[in-house]
């Protein structure tokens, strides 16, 4: 039984891909995070495989690092400009990790993307997804 149970884990561990298909690719995403998470321990940094772009016989991925602050979250061009911004929008009271309400929701300030003109705020919620929204909204439901 145990030599049966060391032969599936290296078939999984052994996968063969012959073909990038949507599957593969995000199974190679899982565990590409998960080795990079030993590098993210040794540096003190965040690393994420992120959008893939691929065919039959290639992906291309993108990685991400980012620098972790002393209070443990994540540096990013967004919650830099936010804070640099917030004050010309009048909204000095919000930083980033602060809890705004959108709609009778409750959701985390991420910061503001510059190139965005439509909805620059980046908002995610308590399960992790990734909104954005407009200021006037921003304004309109935290002030």
């Amino acid at each position: 039984m145990l030599e049966y149970i060391q032969n599936q884990k290296a078939n999984y561990i052994m996968k063969k891909v012959t073909q990038f298909d949507k599957s593969s690719v995000k199974e190679i995403r899982v565990a590409m995070d998960a080795a990079l998470a030993k590098v993210e321990k040794q540096y003190g940094i965040k690393i994420s495989a992120g959008n893939a772009r691929f065919s039959d016989d290639e992906v291309t991925f993108q990685v991400k690092a980012n620098v972790v602050d002393t209070g443990g979250s994540v540096k990013t061009k967004e919650a830099k400009a936010w804070e640099t911004i917030k004050g010309a929008l009048g909204l000095d009271s919000l930083s980033v990790g602060d809890k705004v309400k959108v709609q009778d929701k409750f959701f985390v300030l991420k910061g503001y993307n510059s190139r965005a003109r439509k909805s620059p705020i980046n908002i995610e919620d308590s399960k992790g997804r990734a909104y954005k929204i407009s200021i006037e909204t921003l304004v309109k439901y935290n002030m």
